[in-house]
């Protein structure tokens, strides 16, 4: 009995199932849906809910080019209610809309997108060798008529219909991207996403925009955890071993360099120099390491060596040493993304401040972030930054690494020559033109001026063992470095003589000896005083020269064509300078804080009564000389006859060097450095602050005026900075 029931109930179940599919086959053509049309075998299917708000250079979206022409009428003006399906892989396009089509219908939207076609019957045949046709409000469009099969059909992923677009993806697991377009800006959901483990999302701007050089191209940041999801780090790698939040990759000048933050409890160079076996290193200490892969992807070979330093609490890496450095000179400059709104928001403005993922480049920028298992990706069309600020920036502004302390810079009108302790070297626009080797201290401060009135100018400067004469080529010229048997006091000085260029200098065992300009050793003369660190000062009277030599018991004037003494007197101030005027010649000094001026026939003045009177210096003008220093917050500028001239009112007393510039025009320019905020102020002899831009500097600086505008040469750590000034 049981037996009886179980095979009628299984004959009535067979016989409903060969009429269910026996009907489906059957009236299969009027069953047709955009769920049978396409199925695993398309890949990927583009739906167009919105053409208005679509375009293809916004989507990332492949499908067969033979459509190209055809896809692009298609989707060039919107009509009517149409969503608009399209193959990745097979020729597939359907047009849907809500209500059903006709002959006379498709006429008018074929004639709306201007698209060329012949009837035949049912069938239209469009241009480029493909054919429509239309069941209910479907217009299918293929190479042929497209035959269904209903067994083929599956589950479509839920999608939002009221996004501009949808991205369904027929994978073993499909899912949908949901797409939201607004002008330039493209917002991606991605329903599905299987996250193995928790995604965190990372303020990149908060993380690295203080370190980050203004300018840069190709920025690419991920967090720690996405970027291991994602493959772009494995968990052996020493990047993801010493990797706190994320890392960020960019480009300067085409050259990539890496910036990463770093766990508290993992040192990056205490993880390398395991890896190197060199553990007893200094932390920090090495700053190139060779044959270690950071990552898979960095450096790009496994032989290749990279170079890092610290920088704040992170590490910079690059393949190129000069390239980390720049890092640092921007930073040192102030020139980052945190201090350049442009630059800021060129990267971060209208994307998300928390992702996992960040990636601007030239054309386009995009972020992705992961919530509730959905990812999500923002798209947005735009040029990284506008390119005549970049160039501008990096015309304006130029840096040199350098690994030794500079102790001097002067200027030769389009080069400025910089002094290390061993070495002197001139640069241009941030580039090293030659490098010359020097030996002992340098005594006094080196000059660059036409001394051999020969159209040139001349590298002059003493040390404590020689005295060396250099062109603008790095060169020395004949006869130098001469060779001193004594140490100096002070630097060598050139003068005109009767028979050509002459010098002398002044050694420690008071001895007074003259060279000519070729280096040679012509005549010496012994000093009755103890000559101190002074230059000597030379002036010439009628035809003669002379020059007064400063002791720490007295003075004694010189005749230099003879070595003559003319006269002896009282040790002066320690901080005399001396000023060549029209008439007779004079120095002047501080006492109690006064400015007294005294000439060569002892006719004495007093100027003033100051609270302090610091860095007295004489300005070589254009046409005369004169005499400046500072009292609290204001310079103070004096004639030859010890008569106040000027004064500038500055920002700060902190003031620890300063420099005049007289320009070709006959102005003058004076910069003063704080050494307290390391910062460079610029004003006219007139008080009028130049620019509002106060410039990074440590220590000291250069000014010289160049055809396209001044430059300022100073220098920070470890590199040298210069600042051009357009002309205006």
């Amino acid at each position: 009995m049981i037996s009886r029931v179980f095979f009628i109930f299984a004959g009535i179940i067979s016989f409903c199932c060969i009429f269910f599919f026996g009907y489906q086959l059957i009236h299969n053509q009027d069953t047709i849906t955009t769920e049978s049309i396409f199925n695993k075998k398309d890949g990927n299917v583009l739906i167009i809910n919105n053409l208005n708000e679509t375009t293809l250079e916004a989507i990332s979206f492949s499908y067969p080019i033979n459509e190209s022409k055809l896809i692009r009428k298609i989707i060039s003006t919107s009509y009517y209610s149409e969503r608009v399906l399209i193959s990745s892989l097979r020729n597939r396009i359907v047009i849907e809309l809500s209500t059903d089509w006709n002959p006379l219908l498709i006429q008018r939207y074929f004639n709306h997108k201007n698209i060329s076609y012949k009837a035949n019957a049912e069938i239209y045949h469009i241009e480029n060798g493909f054919v429509a046709y239309f069941t209910n409000n479907l217009l299918i469009i293929g190479k042929e008529i497209i035959s269904t099969n209903y067994w083929e059909k599956i589950n479509w992923p839920p999608r939002d219909k009221m996004a501009s677009c949808n991205i369904l993806h027929f994978t073993s697991n499909p899912y949908s991207q949901d797409l939201y377009c607004k002008g330039s800006t493209t917002t991606i959901f991605q329903s599905n996403y299987q996250s193995l483990k928790k995604h965190d999302k990372v303020n990149d701007f908060e993380l690295f925009a203080s370190v980050l050089p203004k300018g840069i191209s190709n920025y690419h940041f991920l967090s720690k955890n996405y970027a291991l999801s994602t493959k772009n780090l494995k968990k052996q790698d020493l990047l993801y071993q010493w990797c706190d939040k994320g890392y960020v990759t960019f480009e300067i000048d085409g050259i990539k360099v890496l910036i990463s933050d770093f766990k508290l409890t993992a040192d990056p160079f205490e993880l390398l120099n395991e890896e190197t076996e060199e553990e007893e290193l200094v932390s920090g200490s090495k700053s190139e390491y060779a044959g270690i892969k950071i990552s898979s992807q960095f450096p790009q070979t496994a032989t290749g060596s990279f170079f890092i330093k610290y920088l704040e609490d992170k590490v910079v890496i690059s393949e190129n040493a000069e390239t980390v450095n720049q890092v640092l000179a921007y930073y040192e400059t102030g020139r980052t993304l945190a201090l350049s709104e442009k630059a800021k928001k060129s990267i971060y403005e209208n994307l998300p401040s928390e992702v996992c993922e960040r990636h601007i480049m030239e054309d386009k920028k995009f972020t992705k972030s992961i919530t509730n298992n959905k990812l999500i990706t923002v798209n947005k069309s735009q040029l990284l930054t506008n390119t005549k600020e970049i160039d501008t920036e990096k015309e304006n502004t130029f840096t040199f690494a350098i690994s030794e302390n500079v102790t001097h810079i002067i200027h030769a009108n389009t080069i400025q020559i910089c002094f290390t302790d061993n070495k002197v070297f001139g640069i241009q626009n941030g580039k090293k033109l030659w490098d010359n080797s020097y030996q002992g201290i340098i005594t006094g401060s080196p000059v660059c001026e036409d001394l051999l009135k020969n159209g040139d100018s001349q590298l002059f400067f003493t040390t404590s063992s020689k005295i060396y004469l250099i062109d603008l080529k790095g060169n020395n010229y004949k006869g130098f470095p001469i060779l001193l048997q004594n140490k100096p006091s002070s630097e060598a000085v050139f003068f005109d003589g009767k028979k050509g260029k002459n010098l002398i200098y002044v050694s420690t065992n008071n001895i007074v000896t003259k060279y000519n300009g070729q280096g040679k050793r012509l005549r010496s003369t012994k000093l009755s005083i103890t000559p101190n660190a002074t230059v000597p000062f030379v002036f010439k009277n009628d035809k003669q020269n002379f020059s007064v030599i400063s002791g720490k018991n007295g003075g004694q004037l010189l005749q230099l064509d003879n070595l003559s003494t003319q006269n002896s007197f009282p040790t002066l101030n320690e901080n005399t300078v001396f000023c060549a005027t029209e008439t007779t010649p004079a120095f002047f000094y501080p006492e109690k804080g006064k400015l007294i001026r005294n000439d060569f026939n002892g006719k004495k003045s007093i100027s003033g009564n100051y609270p302090t009177i610091q860095l007295l210096q004489t300005i070589k003008g254009s046409t005369r000389n004169f005499i400046s220093f500072l009292s609290d917050n204001k310079f103070h500028i004096f004639n030859g006859a010890g008569k106040e001239i000027r004064t500038v009112t500055l920002p700060t007393s902190n003031i620890s060097y300063y420099q005049v510039l007289t320009l070709e025009d006959g102005s003058s320019i004076v910069g003063f450095l704080d050494n307290i905020e390391n910062t460079i102020y610029l004003y006219t002899t007139q008080g009028k602050k130049i620019t509002s831009t106060e410039f990074e500097g440590q220590e000291i600086f250069c000014l010289s005026e160049t055809p396209e505008g001044i430059l300022i040469t100073t220098k920070g750590k470890n590199l040298i900075i210069q600042y051009k000034l357009d002309n205006k």
